[in-house]
């Protein structure tokens, strides 16, 4: 079942998500788009972004049922913060 989260902004959007896009490549996954939206998709998760005036929303449309959502939640949402 999808879910959607918010993450706040970062300043340096563009710097982040090029980082992180790297973290998830690293492990085998891809995230493709731009400083507005985009696509996320590692293992068998897959969602999308869309890049706001003060958060960037990200939606899960599909996960393992064995996976929890604040795994993924803290994964993304952690990334994007960390690496601000």
């Amino acid at each position: 079942m999808p879910f959607t989260f918010n993450v706040e902004k970062p300043r340096d959007v563009k710097n982040a998500l090029e980082k992180l896009k790297k973290m998830i490549e690293d492990g085998g996954g891809s995230l493709i788009g731009d400083e507005a939206r985009g696509t996320i998709s590692y293992n068998a998760v897959q969602g999308r972004y869309i890049v706001g005036a003060d958060a960037i929303e990200v939606t899960i449309l599909k996960k393992p049922a064995f996976l929890p959502e604040p795994v993924i939640r803290k994964y993304i949402s952690g990334g994007l913060r960390r690496l601000d």
